[in-house]
């Protein structure tokens, strides 16, 4: 069952990342790419899952890739997005600078520090590795200060657009995208502690729920706002 889920999430994200892929083609927005390299790197990480939940056991390669690209780089990017599309320039752009220092270090450690093979047979229920197979410096540092910087930048872009909708600002659909996409977040953040209480089914399921609520809030957000006719246009 957990490996059905995985593999129904696997082709879902590949399906969700070529769509955004398609639509920043057509558009060449900021949010656009970024959204969409999030979502790549979401897919990488639900495909690394995947091999090593079909195979039943993680390698180096398998490990380091879903370490990578999902606990290091997921939120962070989501949350850069969510920025470009609701805040100012500047503060998107230092953002991103920050970010991406951020993850060129983290992604050189997790590449370059020895992985004993021995520690990813120690696995939980959920067929996840349960020791730390990384130190704290100089690699999980990183990781733990992008997903803080990705938590505050989509629940704050999602709490400003509240703002800005209430001050009639920003539009209900993009205030909606960004909030579904801030929910999706941390669904995912939130997801591996669901499996533990709730096991590896719960696990996998919160991971689908999250994809669909990014996406869906991407959807939202992207929708093009309708251009009012000279009869209902303000005077």
């Amino acid at each position: 069952m957990a490996v059905a889920i995985s593999l129904i999430d696997l082709a879902l994200s590949i399906f969700f990342t070529l769509a955004v892929v398609s639509q920043w083609l057509a558009r060449r927005r900021a949010h656009q790419l970024l959204w969409a390299g999030a979502l790549l790197v979401w897919t990488l990480a639900v495909a690394a899952e995947t091999a090593a939940a079909v195979r039943g056991a993680w390698t180096p390669l398998a490990y380091r890739t879903y370490y990578a690209c999902g606990a290091l780089m997921v939120a962070g990017w989501l949350g850069a997005g969510s920025l470009f599309l609701s805040a100012s320039p500047r503060l998107a752009r230092t953002y991103t600078i920050i970010l991406a220092a951020l993850s060129l270090a983290g992604i050189a450690g997790i590449a370059t520090f020895p992985v004993d093979p021995a520690l990813l047979t120690r696995t939980d229920a959920l067929g996840f590795v349960e020791v730390k197979v990384f130190p704290m410096i100089p690699v999980r540092l990183f990781v733990i200060l992008a997903n803080i910087l990705g938590t505050l930048a989509f629940v704050g872009s999602a709490i400003y657009s509240l703002a800005r909708l209430r001050d009639r600002g920003f539009s209900g659909s993009r205030t909606g995208g960004i909030l579904l996409i801030a929910l999706g977040g941390l669904v995912a953040a939130g997801a591996h502690s669901l499996g533990v209480l709730g096991g590896p089914g719960l696990f996998r399921v919160s991971e689908l729920a999250a994809l669909l609520l990014i996406f869906a809030g991407y959807i939202l957000s992207s929708r093009k706002l309708p251009t009012p006719s000279p009869a209902t246009a303000p005077a």
